[in-house]
Parts: structure tokens; sequence; C-alpha cells
């Protein structure tokens, strides 16, 4: 299925004289390539950059801290891009998302700006915030201006023919591909400079403790580095993704997930791209572009999804009868798969891989999940703020997407009597062993059976044996289901 001819009839640049000033509030939006905030806004005037740190709200998100430095540091790359361009940023602290409206109206008000433009965000709470915003600005007389910039086909675009939203993924995929193809996917270009280049604003070395640079070796962050990515991903590894993309011990995956939660690349730069690649298809082309792309397309889902249902923002379950399910709360289990000592080890290398780089192979993701939620029956809004707290690709509508879908509690999750045996999962996955030796030191010299079962061997040195019985396990969860949905 191809796209119509790709429609390069984007909004006029600025004019060469500027009439009025405008400032651009960046929020995960943090790249001048693709983003209609800032292009609209240097059509019409002259553009000052603003961008918030709320080290409280992140705090009481749970953000992780890696996530946090590489967003400092993209930042960085963002007001690097910007001086280039001869706009000035301001980077200013705050609190929380209580002080954004003063924060916003006093930088509107000492630039003298007629309008404040931003892209939408999807979140309750940033939902909230920018109404809040927005009474103020408007009470000074200061107009707002919103644009779509968070997903590819902004929220309510696809529908039902009934105009009810989705809730099943395959047919959203199939409306989502169509209305794709009818419209195009467009990227916009990076505005023209609006004058000589300008001093760079930094964001701060540390804040609350967190080092800009913690994790930059691994994580490089800014536009420059996502675009960088992109094109080394799709140049080579995506031939393999298919079948690699589920094996932990290659290299297999995109990695740009933590970019696309930070908003320095689109999901539109990510898809035409891939389109462009996949002999102008977003599906019958290559296998494995056309599994990827599938993959962004998961991710344009849970987005909807969490606009369409707020109540996904507030703990409460996709299915809300799910949340008559008398969880387990045990606070020493919970401790141990945190830590990966679970005794099993593919659930364990998982989690160390987590806890030691702020993120962990899609495959593992599920697998890790499905143990907490099913096998121990834990609560799964625990393990989803854990994932939280340490991911540094954490985006709350996929995070949320995954648990529920793990915990049979999500939209067109996984039924509730399909559980992993971590087991079978590493044998299929990693059935030489190499992840979980490069994982755990504890069975760095255990050959590849002995990384499956350590327990069958006496034991592996210090690895901890199981803390469960798998199969007993298994059948106290299906049995405490099968009374719930009695029940409900």
């Amino acid at each position: 299925m191809t796209l119509r001819p790709y429609d390069q009839s984007a909004p006029q640049a600025q004019s060469e004289v500027y009439m009025s000033t405008h400032l651009v509030w960046f929020r995960s939006d943090l790249r001048t390539l693709d983003n209609p905030a800032l292009y609209a806004a240097a059509a019409e005037g002259q553009v000052t950059a603003l961008f918030l740190l709320t080290p409280e709200q992140w705090q009481q998100h749970g953000i992780a801290a890696k996530k946090i430095s590489f967003l400092l540091r993209s930042v960085d790359n963002l007001s690097e891009n910007l001086a280039n361009l001869g706009i000035e940023t301001r980077i200013v602290t705050g609190s929380c998302f209580n002080d954004a409206a003063e924060n916003v109206v006093s930088v509107a008000q000492e630039i003298g700006a007629s309008r404040v433009f931003w892209n939408n965000e999807i979140a309750l709470d940033e939902q909230r915030r920018d109404t809040q915003v927005e009474k103020a600005l408007t009470a000074k007389g200061i107009e707002v201006r919103r644009t779509e910039a968070a997903t590819s086909l902004p929220v309510g675009a696809v529908r039902k023919p009934d105009g009810m939203p989705y809730s099943v993924f395959t047919p959203y995929k199939k409306r989502w591909i169509s209305l794709s193809i009818d419209r195009g996917i467009q990227t916009l270009p990076v505005p023209d400079p609006q004058g000589p280049a300008v001093t760079a604003a930094v964001a701060p070395e540390t804040i609350n403790g967190i080092s800009k640079m913690a994790g930059a070796d691994d994580w490089p962050a800014g536009e420059s580095s996502a675009l960088t990515l992109l094109d080394k991903f799709l140049d080579a590894a995506v031939e393999n993704y298919a079948t690699h993309r589920d094996l932990p011990s290659l290299s297999g995956t995109s990695k740009l997930s933590p970019h696309l939660a930070a908003g320095t690349v689109s999901a539109n730069q990510c898809l035409r791209k891939a389109y462009r690649r996949n002999q102008e298809r977003l599906v019958g082309g290559n296998e494995s572009i056309d599994t990827w792309i599938s993959e962004l397309i998961w991710r344009e889902f849970y987005n909807h999804i969490m606009a369409e249902n707020p109540r996904l923002a507030m703990g409460r379950a996709f299915k809300t009868e799910t949340d008559a399910l008398p969880w387990n709360r045990d606070s020493e289990q919970l401790e141990l798969w945190q830590r990966g000592e679970t005794g099993f080890p593919f659930v364990d290398a998982g989690m160390r891989q987590l806890n030691r780089t702020g993120w962990m192979h899609n495959r593992l993701r599920m697998v890790t999940a499905q143990f907490l939620a099913k096998h121990l029956f834990i609560d799964w809004r625990l393990g989803e703020s854990y994932f939280m707290s340490q991911l540094v690709d954490g985006d709350f509508a996929a995070n949320n997407g995954g648990w529920q879908w793990s915990a049979s509690t999500g939209t067109d999750a996984v039924p509730y009597f399909r559980i992993f045996n971590p087991i079978r999962q590493a044998e299929r996955f990693d059935p030489d062993g190499a992840f979980v030796r490069s994982m755990i030191p504890e069975l760095a010299g255990a050959n590849a059976k002995q990384t499956l079962e350590p327990w069958k061997f006496g034991g592996v040195g210090s690895y901890p044996k199981p803390m469960i019985d798998l199969s007993a396990a298994r059948d106290k969860t299906l049995q405490v289901w099968k009374i719930t949905k009695k029940n409900t």
C-alpha cells in the first residue's frame, strides 16, 4: 500500500520583516525539525524559546534520574540549535506544574510576546497544566496557539465508522494506515534563521543531585544524536529487525525510544524515513521494516487510548472490572523482583539490565511484567511505577499500555490465562545464555543449560534459588482470575 505523492505544501516560511514577538514553550518536543509550534511561530514573528525545569513535578511523577539527565542534555542540544537560528532560549527553574502559569506569563510579558505557541501533550496532568496556563495568558491579553506533535495522527483522528474510538489494535492499525495513505506523512523543515547566531542557554549541571552527564556515554542525547541513530538503524539494522528484535543478546532494535519520549525526533520523521526505505510502503514491503512501522503504530495506539480514557492516568485499569482483583502486595517479593533476585535468570537479567542501564529489551519487558503480575500476582501498578522510576525512555502511555497488556487489564490485552513461562521464553530468545551471562555476574561461567535452570544443577555460585514454584503460582493466579470474573 503506497502513500499518495508527498505533499510538501507546508506553511510558508516567515518573511524577513518581523511584525510581532512570540514565545514557543518547549516540553516533550525538543527538536527544531518537524516542530509545528516552532514553525508556526517563526512564520509569524520573532521567536523566543522557553523550557521549564520542574524537579518537584518529576519527583511526584517518579521520573527516572537517567531520563532527567537525558532531558537536560537534550535541552542543551535544542538551545544550541536554536541559537544558530538566532533564537534565544530561556531555561527557567520552577518546582512543579502549579508554577507553570506564573513562569510562562512572566517570560511572555518580559519579551513582549503577543502569542505563546506550544505542542499539546496527552497525559492528564499535562493537559490540566496547559488549561491553567492558557487561562492565565488569556487574562493578560496574550493569545495561545496550540498545535499537535505528540503523535503522527492527532488524537481523535482515528475512529470507527460510527465515530467511536478503537480499543483493539488490528482494526486501529488498518484504519491508521488508510488515513495515513490518504493524508500523506508530512514533516516540517527547520525554520529560517531569524538573525545572527546568539549565545546558547545551558541547563544546570545538576538538579536535585542528578548529574546532567549521568548516562551520557550510553545515551547520547538531543536532536542531532536522534537523527544519526535513526539513519544508522534504517541503513543497516532494520533489515533483520523482524527476527533480531526478540533476541536481547543482539543489538537488533533502534534504541530510539528515549528520543521519541523526549521528542528529539518525531513519530512522523521515523515513519517518513521508514516509508521511503520500505519501497514507499507503510505495509506490504520488507517484513522487517513493516514490523518496525507496526511498532510505531502501537505507540500511536497507546497514546490515543490514553487520551480517550483519562482514567488510565489515575491508576485505573482499562477493563474496569479488573480493578476488583485482590492483588498481592507482598513487599519482600516485590523487592526481589526489583533487584533481579527472583531465582529465574531470564527475569533477573532483564531487571538487572533495567537497573544498570535505564533501559530494558522489549521482549524482557513483557517477560518481567508477566512474572510480576501473573506468577507473583502483584499489582501491575507497582511494576508500572518501578519501570518509570528507572527507564531512560519512560513514556507514560506506552509504559501503561505495556503493563496493562501484560497484566490482562488493558485494551486488546493478552488473555488472563496466557502466562509467559520465563524458562520457555529463555529457551526461545536466549538459548545459549549469552544475555543472561552478560547481566548476571553469578552466572558468568554457567553453561547454556545452567543459565536456564541453575537449581537443577545444584545451584551456581551465589545465585539465588527460585522464589516460587512456577506451576503452583500459575494455578493460583488462574483460580483467582476465575473467581473474580465469576463475581463481577
